[in-house]
């Protein structure tokens, strides 16, 4: 072969090569083994999770990550039998609103100390807890969107717990560090289930499988996927913090206005029967 195809045939090889790595750097999440010399957030190791200590540094998932992102969502989900009561997070980040699902499709708002909540009467399961939210003062029902609602400007601030405690489901078995990668731009490291801790309660279920991302700096659990072993049958979760919009949350409004509304004609009743 002339000795100008071959050099030619030899860059064209180079630059393809060149080209490849690039391509897999630009869409491929890097990965790499964590080793005993990465660092570990206080309470982690390559070999070990201590869930009580992660929660030392004050770090927690309805805060810390609104360093990382303008809005996000803690999305949780269980078995089909096994119903939510707690289901979906969502976050803003620049006014610390935060909003829920709940069960029977029930929403719950807090803004520091304002809660709201509304729950669609074509949600309500049976008649008793029909009855129920009809005993209730704290609730009122409004015929034109045939929705109970709850408003309350002064009921206080949420505990960062609340809203952090599925990872609870991931104490009493012991984990393994497999690489360090990010979340959504965030340090994270995968760790690997390997068994169930020598403290773990009798009836604690075994895992068939289960990984888990850890902030490597923050020490806050960003998502797993776990799968129990319970009698013979699989039941999986997943937990997943990432960016996400803030969802519309027109019916705060509503529910200011109707509670107001009612506000107003309590008062005008007490006022009407009482004595001269």
């Amino acid at each position: 072969m002339d000795r100008r195809y071959v050099i030619g045939l030899a860059v064209a090889l180079v630059a393809i090569s060149v080209g490849l790595v690039a391509f897999t750097a630009l869409w491929f999440p890097q990965t790499t083994a964590p080793g005993s010399a990465g660092t570990y957030p206080t309470g982690a190791g390559p070999n070990h999770i201590n869930f009580s200590a992660l929660a030392t540094n004050d770090a927690n998932v309805s805060h810390t990550p609104r360093e990382h992102w303008n809005s996000y969502a803690i999305i949780f989900t269980a078995p089909p039998d096994r119903p939510l009561i707690e289901g979906d997070y969502y976050i803003n980040s620049t006014t610390g609103e935060i909003l829920a699902d709940r069960w029977h499709n029930a929403t719950v708002y807090r803004n520091g100390t304002t809660y709201a909540a509304v729950q669609p009467a074509d949600g309500i399961p049976d008649e008793r807890q029909r009855e129920e939210l009809e005993s209730d003062d704290s609730y009122v029902y409004h015929n034109a969107t045939d929705a109970y609602y709850r408003y309350d400007p002064h009921y206080g601030q949420i505990a960062p717990t609340n809203i952090g405690r599925h990872p609870d489901l991931l104490d009493g078995y012991t984990w393994t560090a497999t690489n360090r990668t990010t979340h959504h731009g965030i340090p994270v490291i995968t760790y690997r289930v390997t068994g169930k801790r020598a403290t773990a309660v009798d009836d604690a279920p075994s895992l068939r499988n289960g990984t888990l991302k850890l902030g490597a700096e923050d020490g806050i659990v960003y998502a797993f996927d776990i799968t129990f072993d319970r009698d013979g049958r699989a039941d999986r979760y997943t937990y997943d913090v990432r960016p996400a919009p803030f969802p519309d949350h027109s019916w705060v409004d509503t529910a200011r206005a109707v509670a107001s509304e009612n506000a107003t004609k309590s008062s005008t009743r007490r006022h009407s029967t009482s004595p001269p």
